[in-house]
């Protein structure tokens, strides 16, 4: 089976399987910018760039951080270039900051 690292977020890794990310983005509505901005402050989220900055302590450079509704909880979906050349997806819970999975 195929795997995909993602990075340290807050010195843990998660491993994601390459089939649990599809069924994920098979059930996962993306905000817009504007909806972005407009959930973020309604539901008091956690700022996305403190969470992109967690993210990218490794040394990671952000290529794209959005905001994606997962049944009830929102996540933030961070796709990350590492040094090494390759790019990773993060997730990390919008109302804490805590690293996720996606859901099965």
């Amino acid at each position: 089976m195929q795997f995909i690292s993602a990075v340290a977020i807050l010195g843990q890794i998660a491993v994601l399987p390459v089939v649990q990310i599809a069924e994920a983005e098979a059930t996962r509505t993306c905000l817009s910018p504007s909806e972005t901005r407009e959930t973020i402050a309604q539901r008091k989220l956690v700022d996305p760039l403190v969470s992109m900055r967690n993210a990218t302590r490794g040394g990671a450079e952000p290529l794209r951080t959005r905001l994606c509704r997962w049944g009830d909880k929102f996540v933030y979906e961070m796709a990350l270039l590492r040094r090494d050349g390759k790019v990773v997806r993060v997730f990390v819970d919008a109302a804490d900051g805590s690293p996720v999975n996606p859901p099965r």
